[in-house]
């Protein structure tokens, strides 16, 4: 623990008379060396009041700022919490939703419920305040630094293993695909590749505990949590690599798997590309008016090949413009030194870059339950009817209603007039870019339009 008391400053330096900037060279260089905001220098930028104000709130914006990160970062919160616990709950309360794939989508959800209940809390406290606000407790300093590395480290590992999952899937479907102790094994390697790239964080994050005397308001006591490397470069070092791990290489696979994916689809909606085997022997358009249907059926597979791939685009492109604001700030901030963070106005305007592109990643938190909950029709199903409170509900448009599908009465009662045909779909995907090697499915009624 490092302990200032007033009689160690400088007589005119005390901290109930911090009006004496002008003898600020009496002090030793690098007295202050370590401490991110020290009690000198805002005192001699501040001006004895203002200085007194902020050690008093524990905070470095006017509430006008200060509210509307507060609102920020609770809508993001709020919409993130809400997503992913949807997500957790639809697998839970159906056996069926408990397939290997659903698997690494859960967790991911857990993931981003970290970043909702710890992140991003942990952050705008770190943003707003001046000091440590949670007390002489040095384990939850480093345990809250690791955390939200951990919680970052699997969000990105989870998306992924799961467009390397699906890239596998699609692209090899004859191959075996992953299974259930398969991907416990694959999920406990990703929580343990976090926490492994997140110590660092842990062995480095220090409490430094200062005694400022500041009687007047009734504070004697303050802490920082902060890192304190080894080497003078040790945290430009640390955000070179984590800005590999954590960005360059899932983009570059997730980018690399889903344009494989998306090469494959179109491949296989040419003539003569896709592998189906009518059941029984029996080639699809063999009885009058097949044809016709058979026609449909590939308008309907083209739509949903086009949907799924602007799917897959998005999902790459999102993931890109949400990470790529905070792992730029970062390097550069840690590279090139280009804040001075004894100069007021340059905290400032650190701080609030910094909660924009935070904010920009922890966005992430809310679109992934929407790419990969709500966009599978298995999720959005259940997601229904956890909304509606019961199995099935008419009133709250649980059940398919043909209108809203843009599709007419007439035709939806055509359609279940229809007589289902059973086939082998080998190699042709679902809306999600997955892939059932054996799948019973209509002729003509596209379920995940």
């Amino acid at each position: 623990m490092i302990e200032f008391s007033e009689n160690e400053l400088p007589d005119q330096l005390g901290v109930m008379d911090l009006d004496l900037a002008e003898n600020s060279s009496e002090l030793p260089e690098n007295y202050w060396k370590g401490v991110n905001l020290s009690i000198l220098d805002l005192a001699l930028h501040t001006g004895r009041h203002k200085f007194i104000e902020r050690y008093k709130n524990n905070r470095h914006f006017d509430w006008t700022v200060l509210y509307m990160f507060i609102f920020a970062y609770g809508m993001l919160i709020v919409f993130g919490t809400i997503g992913n616990c949807l997500a957790v709950s639809a697998v839970i309360r159906k056996p069926s939703m408990r397939t290997p794939r659903n698997m690494f989508i859960i967790n991911l959800a857990v993931s981003d419920l970290l970043l909702c209940v710890i992140t991003m809390p942990v952050t705008l406290m770190e943003v707003v305040t001046v000091y440590w606000p949670l007390g002489n407790h040095v384990y939850l300093c480093k345990l809250f630094g690791c955390l939200q590395a951990i919680s970052i480290f699997v969000s990105t590992i989870s998306i992924t293993a799961i467009a390397l999952d699906r890239y596998h899937v699609i692209v090899y479907p004859t191959q075996a695909s992953v299974q259930r102790v398969g991907t416990i094994f694959a999920l406990i390697g990703i929580w343990t590749l976090a926490c492994i790239l997140a110590a660092p964080l842990f062995v480095w994050k220090k409490l430094h505990h200062f005694k400022v005397n500041l009687t007047e308001i009734g504070l004697e006591e303050i802490d920082y949590c902060m890192e304190e490397w080894p080497t003078k470069h040790g945290r430009a070092y640390y955000s070179i690599f984590t800005i590999i791990i954590q960005y360059a290489v899932p983009i570059v696979v997730v980018s690399v798997a889903y344009a494989q994916i998306c090469k494959k689809l179109r491949y296989r909606m040419r003539p003569g590309g896709r592998c189906v085997e009518t059941s029984g022997g029996i080639a699809l358009g063999s009885r009058p008016g097949e044809a016709r249907n058979g026609s449909i059926q590939r308008d309907r597979d083209h739509a949903r090949v086009r949907r799924t791939n602007t799917l897959l685009i998005s999902i790459a492109l999102i993931f890109g413009i949400s990470w790529m604001p905070l792992n730029a700030v970062n390097v550069i901030v840690d590279l090139f030194e280009p804040f001075d963070f004894d100069n007021e106005n340059d905290q400032f305007y650190y701080r609030v870059l910094y909660a924009i592109c935070h904010l920009t990643g922890m966005s992430s938190a809310c679109s992934n339950p929407l790419l990969y909950g709500w966009l599978n029709e298995n999720f959005r199903k259940e997601f229904r009817e956890i909304w509606c409170g019961v199995k099935t509900c008419q009133t709250c448009g649980c059940r398919k209603d043909p209108l809203a599908r843009g599709v007419s009465r007439r035709e939806s009662r055509m359609e279940r007039e229809q007589t289902t045909v059973h086939y082998r779909r080998r190699d042709c995907p679902d809306a999600d870019g997955e892939v059932e090697q054996s799948t019973l499915i209509t002729q003509v009624l596209d379920r995940h339009k």
